[in-house]
């Protein structure tokens, strides 16, 4: 099973720091903010990646590569995307960002979403040291590799 965990564990902490040095005087942890209120007057929450201490930058973080291994856009990473920007969209603060880690995908989802990103949330790349470009890289090649197996296990 691909080890995505250490995505979490290793490359989220590596972009926080990377925002520490564009946001100076901000810390960004892991943390849950409350979107927009439920029927029940409760609020609906969402973890976010990074958040500063003082809640005014929050931050999604996606390691996807771009094209599928077929060569296709890659529809369910896409899909994720929005669903993060969707969920930044409904988070009350001042800066809103998208952090994407490789430049391919941030290159290809800037194409692709062109127009279609609420003028509020920006999207940046946060390039990776070589060492944890090569552990996402190993990550994406063991998830390839076990979605092309359930695929193949599945065909009728």
């Amino acid at each position: 099973m691909a080890k995505t965990i250490e995505l979490k564990t290793k490359v989220e902490p590596f972009v926080r720091k990377w925002l520490e040095r564009d946001y100076p005087g901000h810390t960004f942890t892991e943390k849950t903010l409350p979107l927009r209120k439920k029927r029940d007057g409760a609020y609906a929450v969402h973890r976010f990646d990074a958040v500063s201490r003082d809640n005014t930058i929050v931050a999604s973080i996606k390691s996807h590569s771009w094209l599928t291994s077929g060569g296709n856009l890659p529809s369910g990473k896409i899909g994720q995307i929005y669903q993060s920007l969707y969920f930044l969209s409904l988070v009350d603060t001042k800066a809103k960002l998208l952090i994407m880690t490789d430049r391919e995908a941030y290159e290809g989802f800037l194409a692709v979403s062109d127009g279609k990103v609420a003028e509020d949330i920006k999207i940046s790349l946060c390039p990776l040291p070589p060492e944890l470009q090569l552990l996402v890289t190993k990550v994406q090649q063991k998830a390839s590799q076990e979605m092309s197996r359930e695929q193949k296990f599945n065909s009728p």
